[in-house]
């Protein structure tokens, strides 16, 4: 460990790797955690709530509704008129004003409200989050607004409204039900979120596209999250738990004390740098290519630990290295800039027969970070090969007992089941355990991968 204000830890998944063999990987652990004092100081936090108001958003999804009898034309779809019940608008105002009245929220907070149908507009910009009354004419607003689904225009104005902010724990999140008409400026976004730190978290119920919801997380370093009408299944969150989960996402950014955390990675010949996984306390992929790699934020009150994947190409014996690796951040609670100085990542290639012991917690995190590659290769093939799909799902379903993610195997039960039955996977199925392998991750300890055979490693690793 290094004695600097962020404790950081190197491990790779092999002491030793064989000299003179085709292309093989090597996983390396990186493992963060700010020092007590770091982890003691309370960042503000900027916080900006982009909510889709189109049409759909006015269903009901909760609760008893009576008809009317009467119609209406709402954005060129005709909508049976009900009384009672609560919308998925009523539901959103009430989490946004269950948040504010929490209690867990200080002067030093600020809330920005952005709405986007086909247009967008700023309904309060960061207001301190004691200003309840401003906030709460700016939330009982949304209501006013209606229209189609262009969530880039809502997620511009996020970015020019937080993007300014220094010394601050900037986030937002995005709760949308429908199709945007604006994926590929959205996905360009994705990127400028992450160039200037602030994690994108995405909720998403009914008709989204889980694909863009997951790259806007993985870019910037968020989380996704399905949300569904009914009783969850494993990693789904309902309708009527958002209000409690608005409020735990924001104590989860309160707890961010390292931000806007970004590496620079050089590599020598014939290495490649071919994934950086965030791999607890969530599943990440950041994109690699472009250097430097933003890589999200840092919890003070838990190990941020991650994963690289390198590719190499033949050694010769000896000891050499292979890369230079070295982290800026922001601790925004103590207004000052931080670094870990250029480490040197050194391997030692060998002849013959390697007996050294693979490293079980790397390996841990590696089958959990491969989840996800299976669960999207699964859902891609559901319709075409239900079978080779199942297999893939209980491959990954035995992974998470394995490893212990009662959540997610509950996911890929359900859907396992569904796919036996149907032999297919309906939409909540597939948004269910694709965005659930990007949610919470499980801890590993020294053993975390213990019955791994050798052949799997071998598969694992190319060696």
């Amino acid at each position: 460990m290094s004695t600097t204000p962020v404790f950081f830890g190197i491990t790779p998944h092999r002491e030793l790797l064989p000299a003179n063999s085709t292309e093989q990987k090597l996983f390396l652990m990186l493992k963060l955690q700010p020092s007590k004092e770091i982890a003691a100081s309370r960042p503000s936090t900027s916080f900006a709530f982009l909510i889709d108001t189109s049409g759909s958003m006015f269903e009901i999804v909760s609760g008893v509704s009576q008809p009317t009898g009467r119609q209406e034309m709402v954005d060129g779809k005709l909508y049976n008129i009900v009384e009672g019940g609560k919308t998925k608008i009523d539901i959103v105002m009430e989490s946004l004003k269950g948040l504010i009245h929490s209690g867990r929220l200080s002067q030093s907070d600020r809330v920005a409200i952005i709405q986007f149908d086909d247009t967008a507009s700023t309904i309060i910009g960061l207001t301190p989050a004691t200003q309840v009354s401003d906030l709460e004419d700016a939330i009982d607003s949304l209501p006013n607004f209606s229209g189609g689904t262009s969530m880039a225009l809502g997620l511009r104005q996020a970015l020019n409204i937080v993007s300014g902010q220094t010394m601050t724990n900037r986030r937002a999140l995005i709760f949308t039900d429908g199709q945007t008409t604006d994926e590929f400026e959205c996905e360009e976004l994705a990127k400028e979120f992450a160039r200037v730190g602030i994690p994108v978290t995405a909720l998403g119920i009914g008709d989204y596209n889980e694909d863009l919801l997951m790259l806007l997380t993985d870019t910037t370093g968020g989380v996704p999250y399905h949300v569904v009408t009914g009783s969850p299944v494993g990693a789904q969150v309902t309708i009527d738990q958002l209000p409690n989960r608005l409020i735990e996402e924001f104590g989860e950014a309160q707890q961010e004390v390292i931000t806007n955390l970004t590496m620079s990675l050089s590599t020598a010949k014939g290495v490649k740098l071919t994934r950086i996984i965030r791999v607890y306390p969530t599943n990440v992929e950041f994109p690699v290519t472009q250097a430097p790699y933003p890589v999200g934020n840092v919890a003070g009150n838990d190990e941020t630990i991650f994963v690289l994947e390198f590719a190499i190409d033949s050694r010769i014996p000896g000891r050499v290295r292979i890369a230079q690796l070295s982290l800026t951040y922001d601790i925004p609670g103590q207004k000052r800039r931080g670094e870990i100085p250029p480490q040197n990542l050194l391997v030692e290639f060998v002849d013959g027969q390697i007996a050294a012991q693979v490293n079980q917690e790397v390996m841990g995190y590696v089958q959990q970070a491969n989840i996800t590659q299976l669960v999207d290769q699964a859902t891609k093939i559901a319709e075409q090969n239900p079978e080779q799909a199942n297999e893939l799902l209980d491959k990954a379903r035995r992974m998470t007992v394995k490893l212990g993610n009662t959540a997610m195997t509950e996911s890929l039960d359900s859907a396992q089941d569904e796919l036996k039955k149907t032999r297919k996977l309906s939409s909540d199925s597939r948004k269910t355990v694709k965005m659930g392998s990007k949610g919470k991750t499980v801890k590993m300890n020294d053993s975390g991968s213990e019955g791994l055979s050798e052949e799997q490693i071998r598969k694992m690793s190319g060696t």
